[in-house]
């Protein structure tokens, strides 16, 4: 049995909940997200997720960790919207990366170089020897996703945008080890952490495990129709409220995540 709702009136802040910033996303959640709450936001490609976390970081008190964009891309995005971007603190893992990436080529093309210099004679004993170590610059981006967390103020909205770069550079366990930390964190600051991935890549068992240690799952779909799209937006999971489980339509416009009707799954 199913109810549609039409997403019109105003909804204040609710006790114990923490707004999303988004009027019409706090109706569907009936108040917000739950203070203390993990929120994981599974997106298909082509959902738009990246617009909806930036817009819910421009309310502010907000700790935004980013894998995906630098905070200058991010920024940029915000202003094209017209968000405002008070009190954000962005730890860039991004540009700590790709700072790796590139100083790890640059020795690399040092090595390469240095070889050109060397006569035959030389070129053989190194090839001899196999190919030359390079020492990488590497950082334990998963302790400064543990260390980000355990530090970040109560109260405070924590988005990881994504957990898909943590799931290419670290084993599952150790992931969910550290989401499962991160989770106790929050719950004790009495916070919202929602976390970013990608639907459907990381396999169906590990996707299923991050679902289960979630007190919230919001789910971004597309589903083609004819020549046209249509986006929805499901509340597959609320723990402790089960009459929030419901999906509405979304678009996205000028003005950022637009949601349009409610479906309750009663």
């Amino acid at each position: 049995m199913s109810e549609d709702i039409i997403i019109s009136s105003e909804i204040g802040n609710k006790e114990g909940f923490i707004s999303s910033g988004i009027e019409k996303l706090d109706r569907l959640l009936e108040g917000g997200i739950p203070s203390g709450f993990t929120t994981i936001i599974l997106g298909s490609p082509g959902s738009s997720i990246e617009i909806l976390v930036k817009q819910i970081a421009h309310i502010g008190n907000v700790t935004y960790i980013t894998t995906e964009e630098t905070e200058d891309e991010i920024l940029d995005t915000m202003k094209r919207f017209n968000w405002k971007t008070p009190n954000i603190n962005f730890v860039d893992i991004s540009s700590k990366y790709y700072q790796d990436i590139i100083k790890g080529e640059e020795k690399r093309v040092n090595i390469y170089h240095q070889r050109t210099k060397l006569n035959l004679k030389e070129l053989i004993e190194i090839g001899s020897q196999g190919m030359p170590s390079t020492s990488k610059v590497e950082e334990d981006f998963l302790a400064i996703l543990s260390n980000t967390i355990k530090n970040v103020e109560n109260n405070r909205i924590i988005i990881i945008n994504s957990l898909d770069f943590f799931m290419s550079q670290y084993n599952q366990e150790d992931v969910l080890k550290t989401i499962y930390a991160s989770k106790v964190s929050n719950l004790k600051k009495r916070g919202a952490l929602l976390i970013v991935m990608t639907k459907g890549i990381h396999g169906e068992l590990f996707e299923r495990k991050m679902e289960g240690l979630a007190d919230c799952v919001l789910e971004l779909d597309v589903i083609q129709k004819g020549s046209s799209f249509e986006r929805f937006l499901s509340v597959k999971k609320m723990r402790n409220f089960a009459k929030k489980i419901g999906i509405a339509r979304y678009t996205i416009d000028d003005s950022g995540f637009v949601l349009e009707m409610i479906e309750r799954i009663m």
